[in-house]
């Protein structure tokens, strides 16, 4: 919980403690009215002890204690405390907000700064699920927490009072509250257990069905989607069976309350008229005392139960964002690269197991303004190449160059920036084509996307659209062909007017007729602008293309054949 108040400004806080205390006092001081107005009502104003005081104190005030003063006194002290608390949960209703928020954009921060390693391990579904349940629950946890804070308050002022009446009553207080928050702690631990795994089998099933989602085409082309259905209705049932438990232990903790807190009145009734032999009068407002403590004792209780069951949420969500912020990518705030002579590898060697090198002292070049293809089989390395060069991956000996320059040497973020990137993989957004180009990014202009499509070949069939720029792609791109999917990423990747073009195995799932247009329209734009092609490809139409050719096999260069293009 104290992370939980540390995402909310101090001054709030304090604001927010403050009301509900000065809420507390004026609640007190009209309940506190009341042992001295049945006094007056009773017998006409004498009486004893802390009523006695009450009376000579509202006299040495220079008011006559009557019975429309204390009234007034009764009934200023509840507006006042009706007043305060609304302001404070006014406060606390804007802080509910914000830290929803702050949650939300902590962890989307997170996310987009984590290493590239990172976002291999993590299934996507927990993030929808950590953005939306889990960030609504942080929220719901400061609610409850304030209000639990507010309860706690109140049984301080009312243990208080009841103390300055009759230490005995007050002991009898505090010794049922005892018990009552002793043999319903159960129930509050049955409610965090319960709600930490609703959360847990809620984020599987919610990552289960966005990775369906994700491939449902293939799955449903076979009819192998009915399986998953029974691997849902097992999270649904856990998540059920956790619920009814909930919903038991909350209302167990209130109903039981309830016989608690009678038996409670009659102890302590039974000991003022029978025991103390105090006047009916104050036994009355004594008995309302107890009552209105002990019920605050049980409310506190119900409070801190809402907490536990809404911590869940926060907790899970909190541990996400501090795993991605662990998994940070290492800032390079180096040079400012240039491109003026190309990139290069020298000697370099990277493996995500020490032991078995996914890339073995690997060296070549990349000359600026020319086509390179690298090639080779499946498990080669190719991928791997491209993720040192953008520096998604780090290698373990050896260099990335850029202009002769290590590449750790060199602002990172400025070279990605001068890269387009076009993986096999193509992942377009349920967006208008125009919005898939740009990226959503204001500084591109009608003429900056017009531009990239004619450099992707895409402007023709981009205009024989019925809604042109504005059609809707559908879900990754659903309702385009392969080659024209294939198009558009490439004019995404133009767009920027990038010094080097990387094309990750992008043509690979194209027949070889869209495969030629589109290697044939890259290899023109290189030559026109003295752009520079990174082709990774085992397909030999981007071999014949490219100006010079790095042949992979088990993550070593077998060969560099530079005069492939002649």
């Amino acid at each position: 919980m104290l992370r939980l108040a540390s995402i909310i400004p101090a001054r709030r806080t304090v604001v927010t403690l403050v009301c509900l205390v000065f809420a507390g006092i004026a609640e007190g001081l009209g309940i506190a009215s009341l042992l001295p107005l049945v006094t007056l009502i009773s017998d006409g104003g004498s009486g004893s002890g802390s009523t006695a005081q009450a009376l000579a104190f509202v006299r040495s005030l220079g008011v006559e204690p009557t019975i429309g003063f204390f009234l007034l006194v009764l009934v200023i002290g509840m507006a006042l405390k009706a007043g305060l608390v609304l302001f404070a949960m006014h406060q606390v209703g804007r802080a509910v907000a914000d830290v929803a928020v702050k949650v939300r954009l902590d962890l989307i921060d997170a996310l987009l700064a984590a290493r590239w390693s990172y976002y291999v391990r993590q299934p996507v579904g927990r993030f929808a699920n950590a953005l939306s349940t889990e960030s609504h629950q942080a929220g719901e946890a400061y609610n409850q927490a304030a209000l639990l804070t507010a309860e706690l308050i109140q049984v301080a002022t009312y243990v208080t009072i009841v103390m300055a009446v009759s230490w005995k009553l007050g002991m009898l207080s505090l010794g049922v509250g005892l018990v009552m928050v002793l043999t319903l702690n159960r129930f509050v631990i049955v409610a965090k257990r319960t709600a930490r795994k609703q959360n847990r089998h809620l984020k599987r099933m919610i990552g289960g069905l966005t990775d369906l989602l994700v491939g449902i085409k293939p799955m449903k082309a076979m009819g192998r989607h009915a399986r998953f259905q029974a691997l849902f209705e097992r999270d649904a049932e856990v998540i059920r069976r956790a619920q009814r438990k909930q919903s038991f232990a909350r209302h167990a903790t209130k109903a039981l309350q309830e016989p608690i807190l009678a038996l409670c009145l009659a102890v302590g009734i039974y000991f003022a008229l029978v025991v103390w032999e105090l006047p009916a009068g104050e036994v009355l407002v004594m008995s309302l005392l107890l009552a209105r403590t002990v019920a605050t004792i049980g409310k506190a209780q119900q409070g801190l139960q809402a907490v536990r069951i809404a911590e869940a949420g926060f907790v899970s969500v909190a541990d996400a964002i501090d795993v991605a912020r662990a998994a940070r990518e290492t800032a390079h705030s180096g040079a400012r690269p240039t491109f003026d002579l190309g990139a290069a590898m020298r000697g370099v060697t990277f493996g995500y197991d020490p032991e078995r090198p996914v890339i073995a002292n690997a060296t070549f070049e990349i000359p600026r303004g020319l086509v390179t293809t690298i090639t080779g089989g499946s498990g080669a390395g190719k991928t791997t190449t491209v993720d040192l060069l953008l520096g998604l991956n780090e290698p373990q000996s050896g260099e990335v160059l850029i202009d002769e320059t290590p590449l750790g040497d060199l602002d990172i973020i400025a070279w990605r920036r001068m890269t387009g990137y076009v993986p096999q993989d193509l992942i377009l957004f349920h967006d208008t084509l125009e919005a898939n180009v740009t990226l959503g990014q204001p500084e591109f202009d009608a003429a900056d996307v017009a531009r990239a499509l004619e450099a992707a070949g895409a402007s023709d069939f981009v205009a024989g659209l019925p809604e042109g720029l504005k059609t809707v792609v559908g879900e990754r791109g659903a309702r385009l062909s392969g080659g024209q999917r294939q198009r558009i990423a490439i004019a995404r990747a133009l767009i920027h007017r990038p010094t080097l073009l990387i094309l990750d195995e992008a043509t690979t799932a194209l027949d070889p007729e869209t495969e030629a247009n589109i290697v044939r329209n890259v290899v023109e734009l290189a030559r026109d602008t003295g752009l520079t092609v990174l082709a990774i490809s085992h397909q030999p139409a981007w071999a014949r293309a490219a100006d010079h050719v790095v042949h992979l096999a088990e993550g070593r260069v077998v060969s560099v054949d530079r005069r492939a293009a002649e």
